[in-house]
């Protein structure tokens, strides 16, 4: 049940970036094959947030080289509205 190589969690950004905008990385983001699962949602009263499943390459256990490009590639694009996260590895998948 336990998967080291599998990543999960919430990536959060203030509401002023809208759906459409963070459905579009989402959609961007799921032509890589790792990504198990992504969806957005809204995460807080004044927050929206792409969630995900995510595995890491064959042999890798620690989720730090997806953590630092996702988060750089993030901030980049959304500046001071990626607000948050909540990821981590390993992850329990019951279903």
């Amino acid at each position: 049940m336990e998967r080291k190589n599998i990543v999960s969690g919430i990536w959060k950004f203030r509401d002023r970036v809208s759906v459409e905008e963070l459905g579009e990385v989402a959609k961007k983001w799921a032509e890589d094959k790792n990504y198990l699962q992504l969806y957005v949602r809204r995460a807080s009263n004044d927050q929206y947030g792409i969630g995900f499943m995510y595995q890491l390459p064959k042999g890798t256990e620690k989720h730090d080289v997806y953590f630092d490009v996702t988060t750089d590639a993030l901030k980049r694009k959304f500046g001071n509205d990626l607000i948050g996260w909540d990821l981590a590895s390993p992850t329990w998948i019951v279903k």
